[in-house]
């Protein structure tokens, strides 16, 4: 997110620098514009990142004057749910590139620009929301027409690379985001006066006059027709004087995101359980599915264990062999804070057959840990929710039950605490 703030404000910082024209007959006029843009990310989901663009743009310009260039400048806020995410993944810094789109409508054209951008390294803090500063100098533009120019922005195409504090990459690689513009704002900048143009010369009709005729009398007198003068018809000039919006002061409408309630998180589980009592391996597999809530790096998960197999000797020369299944008692918790996974579950062990030199002296299916253990998992530092990694922990089993008359037998041979775990938590394929 961090990234995508960075991205959005450089990108539009370049966007418009491409395309806005200069101070030209009268002088610049400080604007601002405050957009949102729905940005779907990795790991953290759509967020809607809020950025603030503002420069010196004049009012009014000159037809066939170039303009100087004038400084752009955008200022994202990272929310703190973006910044949490990035954390998660060990992220430090973000870095990467962005296209933004804009557009300037002026009367002799229409002119979409797309311009490309470099992000700049930027630090990710540990917590809380942070702006991001680009800025950027618009080129010379020269206008062929009187009238009005227009300046829209539009979205934004980021591509962003975090990085850990040694330069190397994250679980979140380099990625893509389109981020859309938020319907229902107002996302002009600014609206510039074109001076200037065609102005059309008075025509003049000169007076048409007739000169009189004169009879000569005979025994009449004359008739005289008086000379008939047409007045001059003079046409004014026309002029389309520029049609001048001011920019609008209606506030942008503002679409506030929610922080999701929490991001979804599958894994598949390998690893294995050591039972102290009979220093048995029990090979262990399943999967888990997580429910991380970026605000408070709470989790909830449902576990599932495939049933396994224990073997062992007793006194060195009794082979005994289990069947193991496991039953979860309520969902696991847990926290992801600072790099480091805790894990709490409740998982109640069965025994539904057991057998001493091959033979059963157990086929109870109700034979089970009397209450549920408590299996608590640490990971080492540097967990990454999305690559996964490994975690380790020891529990208690609770005596058996319900294994028949040899319960008070096999009850002894695998209660106790002591017992260890180790798993790896692998993304699952989608």
């Amino acid at each position: 997110m961090v990234a995508a703030a960075a991205s959005a404000t450089v990108a539009t910082g370049a966007a418009l620098t491409a395309v806005l024209a200069g101070a030209g007959t009268s002088a610049a006029d400080p604007v601002s514009l405050t957009l949102n843009y729905s940005c779907p990310f990795p790991l953290i989901g759509t967020q809607t990142l809020q950025i603030v663009i503002s420069a010196d743009i004049p009012t009014t310009v000159n037809v066939g004057e170039p303009t100087p260039a004038f400084t752009v400048t955008a200022v994202a806020t990272v929310p703190p749910t973006a910044t949490q995410g990035l954390t998660l993944v060990g992220a430090a810094t973000v870095e990467g590139s962005a296209q933004a789109s804009s557009t300037v409508t002026a009367p002799e054209a229409t002119i979409p620009v797309t311009v490309p951008a470099t992000i700049p390294v930027t630090p990710v803090p540990a917590s809380g929301s942070f702006d991001t500063v680009a800025t950027g100098d618009a080129p010379s533009l020269t206008f062929t027409q009187a009238g009005q120019a227009t300046i829209t922005v539009g979205d934004i195409l980021l591509t962003l690379h975090p990085k850990r504090a040694d330069g190397t990459d994250t679980g979140l690689g380099v990625f893509d985001s389109q981020c859309t513009q938020v319907a229902g704002q107002n996302n002009t900048l600014a609206n510039i006066t074109i001076n200037g143009g065609t102005t059309t010369e008075p025509t003049t009709t000169e007076p048409t006059t007739t000169e009189p005729t004169t009879t000569e009398p005979t025994t009449t007198e004359p008739t005289t027709t008086e000379p008939t003068t047409t007045e001059p018809t003079t046409t004014e000039p026309t002029t389309t004087e520029p049609t001048t919006s001011e920019p609008s002061t209606t506030e942008p409408t503002t679409t506030t995101s929610n922080p999701p309630t929490g991001i979804d998180y599958s894994y598949a589980l390998e690893g294995d359980s050591v039972v102290k009592k009979l220093n048995a391996t029990v090979p262990l597999s399943g999967g888990i599915d997580a429910n991380l809530d970026l605000a408070s790096g709470n989790f909830t998960a449902d576990l599932s264990l495939e049933p396994s197999k224990l073997k062992a000797t007793l006194f060195h020369f009794i082979p005994i062999t289990a069947k193991v299944a496991f039953e979860q008692a309520g969902k696991t918790t847990g926290t992801l804070a600072g790099g480091v996974l805790n894990s709490t579950s409740h998982t109640t062990i069965k025994l539904p057959s057991v057998k001493v030199f091959g033979f059963p002296i157990s086929k109870s299916p109700k034979c089970q840990s009397s209450e549920p253990s408590e299996i608590n998992l640490t990971s080492g530092p540097g967990f990454d929710p999305l690559a996964g990694g490994d975690l380790s922990g020891t529990y208690e089993i609770a005596p058996l039950e319900n294994c028949g008359p040899l319960t008070g037998l096999i009850s002894p041979l695998a209660t106790g605490p002591g017992n260890t775990i180790d798993v790896t938590l692998s993304p699952k394929e989608s």
